[in-house]
């Protein structure tokens, strides 16, 4: 109901298709202006994202949104991997931590998911509030 009302009240001409299981509702964007949505890494997309899964979770919904226009998220979970697993090779290399831009929650587990079985190195969030740096450090012994 929320994304016909925001299509219907909004100028943008967009479509969305819904498939849902157990776990997740994944709404794929499509549409003229759904490039909007992608520019500046996502940023529009992420916020709609934002707001459809504050409003699951007030109707209690246990389900997660997860909302993609094309291949947007795929495309962005290799890129922030490759970035990940870089930046931790030169962690091992030069013994000292490094910081990645803040980023939203998303972003952040990603990165984390991406170096979780790399028993060289650890991941830490660390700032305040939506957007939060993802530190990589040398894993103590």
């Amino acid at each position: 109901d929320f994304l016909r009302q925001f299509v219907t009240a909004s100028p943008f001409e967009l479509e969305f298709r819904f498939a849902e299981d157990p776990e997740k509702i994944k709404i794929e964007m499509a549409g003229k202006d759904r490039d909007l949505f992608l520019s500046r890494r996502g940023e529009g997309l992420n916020a709609l994202q934002t707001v459809l899964g504050r409003i699951a979770s007030r109707i209690g919904t246990p389900r997660s949104v997860f909302l993609d226009c094309g291949d947007f998220r795929r495309s962005r979970e290799e890129e922030l991997a490759e970035i990940a697993i870089l930046t931790a090779e030169k962690v091992k290399k030069f013994g000292e931590p490094q910081s990645l831009s803040p980023m939203n929650p998303y972003d952040r587990r990603l990165v984390h998911l991406a170096l979780k079985d790399d028993p060289a190195v650890e991941t830490r969030s660390e700032g305040e509030g939506f957007l939060k740096s993802v530190t990589i450090l040398p894993r103590q012994s």
